[in-house]
């Protein structure tokens, strides 16, 4: 799940507040390159199992890693994201500067004021504010015009590289998922990642159907691989929610493995 520590549009509050109410389980933030939502309210610990989401770059395709397990801001892999959340900035200007040039009216500022006090800016930020400012109806169609990932204004963001990722994450005592991996634009790709050491793969998401969710678990499982799942969420809207339901038994091995290498609390 993300915040408006990202690009979430809930604050940590609200989404704390939501998790109280729904009595769930377990519960993951995952923002992206930061984990500023962290530390969670004391009667949401045991429950809490800490993450963030690592945009990186793998055969020169985006692949996202959802990384489980780190708690301190020293840790290496957080270390490194620093500066990539710098170049976030930087490639949120020369998107504008494109779409400016395309004659669309919109401005940094616009999409700050979206981002409000979230540590990274974030495609999702600039729909919102494409959205407000009467460009576009609505988020998707934000993307699906103009900013996908082959948007007329789109930019890649310098990201890291994913073997890199890998080796900091577990540097920094995480357990590495491949973030909802039917977003990969090769099957190569998802190879690649498993051989460069990811730990599992996200199987449950808002993304897959049934009967690619059975699929993925039939990659995952010959591999070794574990098997994470989530809502992905980032705004309310109906029918979506924070939440999924999950086998009990995968979940089960999934925390076996994080408390096994002494990654929770």
């Amino acid at each position: 799940m993300h915040t408006t520590v990202s690009d979430g549009v809930w604050k940590r509050e609200e989404l704390f507040d939501y998790l109280r109410e729904g009595g769930f389980e377990a519960f993951s933030i995952t923002d992206h390159d930061a984990i500023d939502a962290y530390p969670v309210p004391v009667d949401l610990v045991e429950r809490c199992i800490p993450g963030i989401e690592v945009d990186t770059k793998c055969n020169g395709v985006t692949a996202r890693l959802l990384c489980y397990g780190i708690r301190t801001p020293d840790a290496p892999l957080l270390q490194r994201l620093r500066a990539q959340r710098a170049a976030r900035k930087v490639r949120m200007e020369e998107i504008i500067a494109q779409l400016r040039r395309r004659g669309v009216d919109i401005s940094l500022h616009d999409v700050e004021r979206q981002a409000d006090a979230a540590a990274s800016l974030g495609r999702p930020h600039l729909a919102r504010a494409l959205v407000e400012r009467g460009v576009v109806a609505t988020v998707q169609e934000a993307f699906d015009r103009l900013i996908a990932d082959e948007g007329d204004a789109y930019v890649s963001l310098d990201r890291l590289e994913s073997a890199e990722a890998i080796r900091l994450a577990h540097e920094s005592k995480a357990i590495v998922s491949i973030a909802h991996p039917t977003r990969l634009k090769s099957a190569a790709s998802l190879d690649a990642l498993r051989e460069a050491g990811a730990d599992a793969m996200e199987v449950v998401h808002p993304t897959a159907d049934e009967a690619l969710r059975s699929e993925l678990s039939g990659y995952a499982e010959p591999h070794g691989l574990l098997e994470t799942g989530g809502s992905d969420f980032h705004a309310p809207s109906p029918g979506y929610a924070p939440g999924i339901s999950y086998q009990s038994s995968v979940f089960e091995r999934f925390i076996t493995n994080l408390t096994g290498r002494r990654y929770l609390l």
